[in-house]
């Protein structure tokens, strides 16, 4: 779980008392989450979420069998390195969830030169007024980021 989800999760749960008990450990799982995410390499990470803690068996879900396959190989060292005497972790149980992933955004490709001259012109040729504020600042966002 993302920490911004975390964050949003906590405001709604805090609001609704019945559901408050549920935030100890929406905040322990996120540790544990965490603390994953930074044994791993980053590739491996984001294919990564940790799920529950079920007495001293670590639940993680993968989006693909490499990582979990990766996951598995690992899974004593990681279960040492993420053990506590809090929270101790012996064993980790790794499934396949293509189901709950989210693609990756795709990058969107900026607008390049030839593209951005011509409406550079027509701005400077516009009486001002919305038209013209909005298409210096389509100007600036393309120029700022770099394409």
């Amino acid at each position: 779980m993302a920490v911004s989800s975390l964050v949003r999760l906590r405001g709604l749960i805090k609001t609704e008392r019945t559901l408050a008990v549920l935030l100890p450990e929406a905040e322990r799982l996120s540790r544990l989450d965490r603390r994953l995410g930074e044994l791993l390499p980053a590739a491996v990470a984001r294919r990564c979420r940790v799920m529950a803690l079920d007495g001293s068996t670590l639940m993680v879900h993968c989006d693909n069998g490499a990582a979990a396959s990766r996951l598995r190989s690992q899974a004593k060292s990681l279960a040492v390195a993420l053990s506590r005497s809090d929270q101790p972790v012996q064993t980790l149980k790794v499934k396949v969830r293509a189901d709950w992933s989210v693609p990756d955004k795709p990058e969107k490709p900026g607008l390049g030169p030839a593209a951005l001259a011509p409406m550079a012109d027509l701005a400077r040729t516009l009486p001002q007024g919305d038209l013209k504020a909005a298409l210096e600042g389509l100007l600036r966002h393309h120029r700022g980021s770099g394409d």
